[in-house]
């Protein structure tokens, strides 16, 4: 049975995107079979995976299986092995409308999913920075949150946000919903910056796990930029070695490996 981990932080450009990526990629590497869901209606991962595919999908996306106006197993598109992805598409927005106004609202991600999630070993969902319906459906169905963070002022200031929406997830639709890890993401020591606000963040979250720390790295963007992951742009590269680690820090926290 798959373990689901949403990949989420209010604030915008924070790499959540590249994150799910690069992560995705990184586990199915070491052999495990990944789903991607991507419910940003920015639709960056999906374009990131599938280029101008993407168009073709407006009959079969995630926010079509929201509506159960297609079959989950028909919406799944294969990017490569063990490496599978649920599409966002430009009609999503669209959908949201309508899936506020359904009944049961908060778990038509989770009950479209489950059918599936026999298949896999990790489901990954990408998430827009906001807080709407599409977040709640995806804290609503994951077991975990891996939250990616820039080390600005703001940014950790940020957390406060997302914990308080995971604490009311939690009270109102997914009690089990536990926070994997914050992943300080786009890390300089080029100034004393960064370093200084991971000690706060620290200090304010002493009981958050602190994951491993990606560095800002230009060969992130021009990967994601060709639809290639870091391992298969610039495998020997810091940010690859740093993509590693973090995959098998997760591996650990979900298997005890």
């Amino acid at each position: 049975m798959a373990v689901v981990i949403s990949v989420a932080n209010q604030k915008g450009g924070v790499g959540k995107t590249t994150l799910t990526l690069n992560l995705g990629y990184g586990l199915a590497r070491m052999g495990k079979k990944v789903l991607l869901i991507d419910v940003d209606p920015q639709f960056n991962l999906t374009f990131g995976l599938i280029g101008m595919e993407v168009m073709n999908y407006d009959n079969s996306n995630v926010g079509t299986i929201m509506t159960r106006e297609s079959d989950i197993e028909d919406t799944i598109v294969e990017v490569s092995e063990n490496l599978h992805i649920i599409p966002s598409h430009l009609n999503l927005s669209a959908k949201e409308i309508e899936i506020i106004n359904a009944y049961n609202r908060e778990r038509r991600l989770q009950k479209a999913i489950s059918p599936i999630l026999p298949d896999y070993d990790y489901v990954l969902i990408d998430n827009p920075p906001s807080m709407g319906i599409f977040l709640v459906n995806s804290l609503t169905a994951s077991d975990y949150v891996l939250i990616p963070l820039e080390l600005s002022y703001f940014g950790v200031i940020g957390m406060q946000l997302m914990f308080n929406l995971m604490a009311m997830i939690r009270e109102e639709t997914n009690e089990n919903l536990s926070l994997m890890g914050l992943v300080p993401n786009k890390f300089t020591r080029q100034t004393k910056v960064p370093k200084t606000r991971l000690k706060e963040l620290k200090d304010a979250y002493p009981d958050a796990p602190i994951l491993t720390t990606i560095p800002k790295a230009v060969a992130l963007e021009k990967a994601q930029g060709e639809g290639l992951s870091i391992f298969d742009y610039e495998p020997e590269g810091r940010a690859a070695r740093a993509f590693e680690k973090l995959t098998r820090e997760v591996i650990s926290i979900v298997e005890g490996e």
